[in-house]
C-alpha cells in the first residue's frame, strides 16, 4: 500500500517542477526578451522522470530496464541544464564587465 503513495507523491512534485520551468521560461522571455533553452532542457529532463513516476502511480507495470533507461536520461538532461544555467550566468557577468 506505501509504495503506490510514494509515486503518487514523487509524481506530483515532478509534474510540479516541470509545471515550474515552463513558468521560468515564460517569465525569462517576458522580462528579458531572451530565450533561455535550459528552460526547456530542465523540462524535457523532468518530464522523462515525471512520466515512469505517474505509470507507476496508476499501476501500469514497466519493465526495471526501461525504468532504469528513461531516469538516466532524465538525469542527464537536468544536469545539462545546470551547466547551461551555470554558462549563462558567467556569459552574463562577463557582458556586465564584472
Amino acid at each position: 500500500m506505501g509504495t503506490p503513495i510514494i509515486h503518487a507523491v514523487n509524481s506530483g512534485f515532478t509534474w510540479l517542477i516541470v509545471a515550474l520551468s515552463i513558468l521560468g521560461y515564460v517569465i525569462t522571455v517576458r522580462r528579458t526578451g531572451q530565450r533561455w533553452s535550459l528552460w526547456v532542457v530542465l523540462a524535457t529532463g523532468w518530464v522523462l522522470l515525471a512520466i515512469p513516476n505517474t505509470m507507476l502511480a496508476v499501476g501500469l507495470s514497466i519493465g526495471t530496464l526501461a525504468i532504469t533507461v528513461v531516469w538516466l536520461c532524465s538525469y542527464v538532461l537536468v544536469m545539462a541544464s545546470l551547466v547551461l544555467i551555470f554558462l549563462k550566468l558567467v556569459e552574463m557577468r562577463r557582458r556586465r564587465g564584472d
